[in-house]
């Protein structure tokens, strides 16, 4: 009796860990917190509202997310190096930031290296951007996804951008990143950093002159009342990553990790279209409305500091996947 006794306390032992249940029987809940630093109007917050509902559906409730958006829990570098540390479960943060922490990202910051939004997605939906979301692992981050924070184009104060000395002497809020702010220098322009929450007031107070980071960031957040010169110049395009702390990934029940690695995939053409929709009607908006928007030959702007930055950060870059991204996607 003792032996059959110790049978069934043995399976009913695994078939409750198969079943990830805690010891009142009742399945383990995870409450996740996922936060971004952009308006509650964004794609960001409608994809991740999407990712959240449709996480919740396929794991029968057993993970519940919550979002935190508005910079509520710091800066993106901040949350960047929270997940790392795992005092915020997941967060959106643009590759641009991630210079502090990792160069997995280095390639995609190159000034003028993507002809479009499908070229970018192309990369990035490629090998080349699955092996950067995997090397995030280095800093105790799990890469879920890369979504689109989209191209990079700036709004100031003081004059129109149509030809590249027109950067001549602005300064402006950059990303905290040494390509960004190097390409502003090779323009004959500055770049300061700062929190996206301060830059409303930064142009307003004089502190910088503009800004350069994606229309629907600087749309929702109202940046054309502080900085009327509106241009698409596309000096960059960036990424953002859907990034979840390593350990409480690799914690969580396989089944529930497959969920989430393939919602934030499946979400991802949801936010770059739902992104790329706003842009568009921000644009048609503020045209409507009297806005002042320039249109700048970006080959021009190209051809002004290409040679100097990729040349200046050549020992920084994958050289071979760089070709391939120039001359592999059609």
């Amino acid at each position: 009796m003792k032996k059959y006794a110790f049978i069934i306390f043995v399976s009913l032992f695994f078939l409750s860990a198969c079943n990830n249940t805690d010891a009142s029987g009742e399945k383990e809940v995870y409450e996740l917190e996922v936060a971004h630093v952009v308006a509650a109007n964004h794609s960001y917050q409608y994809s991740l509202e999407k990712f959240a509902e449709n996480v919740h559906e396929r794991s029968d409730g057993r993970i519940e997310i919550e979002i935190f958006p508005s910079a509520q829990l710091g800066n993106e570098r901040d949350l960047v190096e929270s997940v790392s540390m795992g005092t915020v479960d997941m967060a959106l943060s643009n590759s641009a930031n991630l210079s502090a922490y990792t160069d997995s990202y280095m390639l995609f910051d190159l000034p003028f290296l993507f002809r479009d939004h499908q070229h970018a997605h192309d990369v990035l939906d490629s090998d080349i951007g699955e092996e950067a979301l995997n090397s995030l692992d280095d800093i105790g981050v799990k890469g879920l996804a890369n979504w689109e924070n989209g191209f990079f184009n700036t709004w100031n104060a003081t004059r129109s951008i149509e030809e590249p000395e027109d950067f001549e002497g602005l300064i402006i809020r950059a990303n905290d990143n040494p390509i960004h702010i190097d390409s502003y220098s090779a323009l004959n322009g500055g770049a300061v950093t700062m929190g996206w929450g301060e830059v409303y007031t930064g142009i307003q107070n004089g502190t910088v002159d503009g800004v350069s980071v994606s229309i629907p960031s600087m749309y929702t957040s109202n940046i054309q009342e502080v900085a009327p010169y509106i241009s698409t110049s596309q000096e960059f395009y960036v990424t953002v990553i859907l990034m979840i702390n390593d350990e409480l990934y690799n914690d969580m029940p396989e089944d529930l990790q497959n969920i989430l690695a393939e919602e934030a995939k499946s979400v991802t053409q949801f936010q770059r279209d739902l992104n790329k929709e706003i842009e568009d009607d921000a644009l048609e908006d503020l045209e409507e409305k009297g806005y002042e928007i320039t249109h700048p030959d970006t080959e021009v702007f190209r051809e002004e500091i290409w040679d100097e930055i990729s040349t200046k950060y050549e020992e920084n870059l994958d050289q071979e996947k760089l070709d391939r991204i120039l001359n592999d996607f059609e």
